[in-house]
C-alpha cells in the first residue's frame, strides 16, 4: 500500500508539473481605473491593483464606474472592459458573460513583441538529472549589456571562500566574497564593447578562470556592452512609454531588457516584481530563463524546487 502511495504522489507530482510548465499567459489586463477583480477557480476573488497576467480559465470582473484594458498576447489586440462586467479568459477568444468587452487600438509592434516572449515556460521547468561536478568550473552570460541605470554585472558563486577578479577590457576590479548564491559587480562606464573574464581566487590566488566559449565549432570571448548615445536615448524613452502603460515595475520591462541583452537588469525587474506580486507564481519560469542566461544554476536550481512545491500546493 505504501508503494502504491508513493508511486500515485509521483504521478501527481509528474502530472502538476506538466500543466504548470505549459500554462503561459493568455493576455495581460493593465490600466485599471476603479474595482476590478480576477478568480482563479470562478470562487476566490481578488482585487487587481496594477498589471496583472491573465491565464486560461481565468475569470475578470468590473465594478460600477470601473475600466481596464485587456492585450491579447497572441496578437496583440486590445480590448475595453466597461463597468459591471464578467469576462471568460480562453485560449481562443475573451467571452463576455457579463456586460461587455469592444475592441480598441491594436498594440504598437514593441508591445506586441513584448507580449510573445511569453512563451514556451516549460523547458525551464524540466527537471533533468546532472551529474555530481567533479571540477570548479567558471561560466557567465556570453553577452551583457550595461548602462549607466543598470551598471551590474552579475554570475554564479562557487562558494564563500572564493574572491573574485572582474577584467573589463584593461579595467580590473576586485570582487569581495559573498555568501550569496549570486555575485554582483559594479562595473564604470566604458566605450563600446569589450571583453571580460572572471577568475575566482583563494588565499589570493586563481583556482579557476572564465574560459571562451564555443559556438557552432568556433571559441568566442564573453562580451560586455555599455549602452550609450542614441541607443540610450532610445532606451529611456521605450522604459517610458512601457512604464505609462503597464506600471514602472512591471514584467513588461524584465521582458524589453531581454531584448536588449540586458540580463542583470530584466533578473532585477522580474524579482522585484514577483515580490511585490507573490500571487503571479505563473510567472516565475520566465525568470528562471534569466538564471539560465545569466549561468545562475544554484539560484535556478534552488528556486526551482521551492516553486515547483508552491505550485502543488
Amino acid at each position: 500500500m505504501k508503494k502504491i502511495l508513493v508511486v500515485l504522489s509521483l504521478c501527481l507530482f509528474i502530472s502538476s508539473m506538466a500543466i504548470a510548465g505549459n500554462k503561459d499567459p493568455i493576455g495581460v489586463l493593465s490600466q485599471v481605473k476603479g474595482t476590478i477583480e480576477y478568480t482563479k477557480d470562478g470562487k476566490n476573488w481578488k482585487k487587481v491593483r496594477r498589471t496583472k497576467f491573465l491565464f486560461d480559465g481565468y475569470q475578470v470582473k468590473s465594478g460600477p464606474d470601473s475600466t481596464a484594458k485587456i492585450t491579447v498576447k497572441e496578437t496583440g489586440e486590445n480590448f475595453e472592459l466597461h463597468p459591471n462586467s464578467v469576462i471568460d479568459i480562453n485560449s481562443d477568444k475573451l467571452a463576455a458573460k457579463e456586460g461587455s468587452i469592444t475592441a480598441a487600438a491594436a498594440s504598437g509592434a514593441l508591445m506586441t513583441g513584448l507580449m510573445k516572449k511569453f512563451t514556451k515556460s516549460q523547458s525551464y521547468t524540466t527537471v533533468r538529472r546532472s551529474h555530481k561536478k567533479k571540477d570548479i568550473k567558471m561560466d557567465a552570460v556570453r553577452e551583457l549589456t550595461l548602462s549607466d541605470s543598470y551598471p551590474y554585472m552579475a554570475w554564479n558563486n562557487l562558494g564563500s571562500e572564493y574572491t573574485y577578479q572582474l577584467t573589463v577590457g584593461d579595467k580590473t576590479y576586485a570582487v569581495p566574497a559573498t555568501g550569496d548564491l549570486i555575485v554582483r559587480a559594479r562595473v564604470e562606464p566604458f566605450q563600446g564593447s569589450q571583453v571580460f573574464k572572471i577568475s575566482a581566487l583563494k588565499d589570493g590566488n586563481a583556482v579557476v578562470t572564465l574560459e571562451p566559449y564555443k559556438s557552432r565549432g568556433k571559441l568566442n570571448d564573453h562580451v560586455v556592452t555599455w549602452l550609450s548615445g542614441t541607443n540610450k536615448m532610445e532606451m529611456e524613452k521605450t522604459i517610458k512609454d512601457i512604464q505609462e502603460a503597464y506600471g514602472e515595475n512591471s514584467f513588461m520591462m524584465g521582458s524589453y531588457f531581454e531584448k536588449q541583452d540586458m540580463w542583470v537588469a530584466s533578473m532585477e525587474q522580474y524579482q522585484q516584481y514577483l515580490k511585490e506580486n507573490p500571487d503571479e507564481i505563473e510567472m516565475t519560469p520566465y525568470l528562471f530563463r534569466v538564471y539560465k542566461k545569466l549561468k545562475l544554476d544554484d539560484v535556478y536550481n534552488k528556486e526551482l524546487e521551492a516553486w515547483k512545491q508552491a505550485m502543488i500546493e
